[in-house]
């Protein structure tokens, strides 16, 4: 079964794997899910008649369509991604979707804000597990960042970052060192600077 990967960050700034949480889709794809029923309309799929009322469009489809499966709309799931820039939404569900996002780091001395998002979001995820595995991360004075890969069915970007074919071993992402990632709250404050 798949799972969310949680990566620490060493005092050198080396990637490590921390912990597993169980069933990837209790994680990035059930919140977007809750996010998009609780910011967005209801999603109309191009493929719909327009003879179809927007209000009738479950019970033609037999089942509720979602941005998340609409594959033949790229479009679509980044309606619900752009809410990590909406000042709407409230801050709680901005962190935890950004911790969804590719490339996205937490430094350690905001660990606590994100336990906190993540023990307040509603809806059935395993954000409350991950703030768990976060709260001992925050005891390991070693460690000074966090990242997630979001399902493990895909090659992570932290820990398998590059291969040395020398040595025949991984090559972990360096936080210090590299630039290929962003800082949630650096995101976050950056958008409100620009309000």
């Amino acid at each position: 079964m798949s799972y969310t990967e949680i990566f620490g960050f060493d005092k050198e700034g080396n990637a490590y794997g921390q912990a597993d949480v169980r069933n990837a889709f209790r994680g990035a794809m059930a919140i977007w899910k809750i996010l998009e029923q609780r910011y967005l309309p209801n999603y109309r799929p191009s493929y719909i008649p327009k003879w179809v009322p927007d209000g009738a469009i479950e019970e033609f489809l037999h089942y509720k369509p979602s941005r998340c499966s609409s594959f033949g709309d790229e479009n679509a799931i980044k309606e619900i991604w752009s809410l990590a820039d909406n000042k709407e939404v409230s801050e709680t569900d901005r962190i935890c979707l950004f911790t969804t996002f590719d490339r996205c780091l937490v430094k350690r001395e905001d660990f606590e804000k994100v336990i906190k998002a993540f023990n307040e979001f509603k809806g059935e995820t395993s954000l409350k597990e991950q703030a768990l595995i976060l709260e001992g991360m925050l005891q390991d004075e070693n460690c000074i960042a966090v990242g997630w890969n979001q399902t493990s069915v895909n090659c992570d970007v932290w820990a398998n970052y590059s291969y040395d074919d020398e040595k025949d071993e991984e090559i972990p992402y360096n936080c210090l060192k590299q630039n290929e990632h962003y800082w949630l709250f650096d995101e976050l404050n950056k958008e409100r600077e620009e309000i």
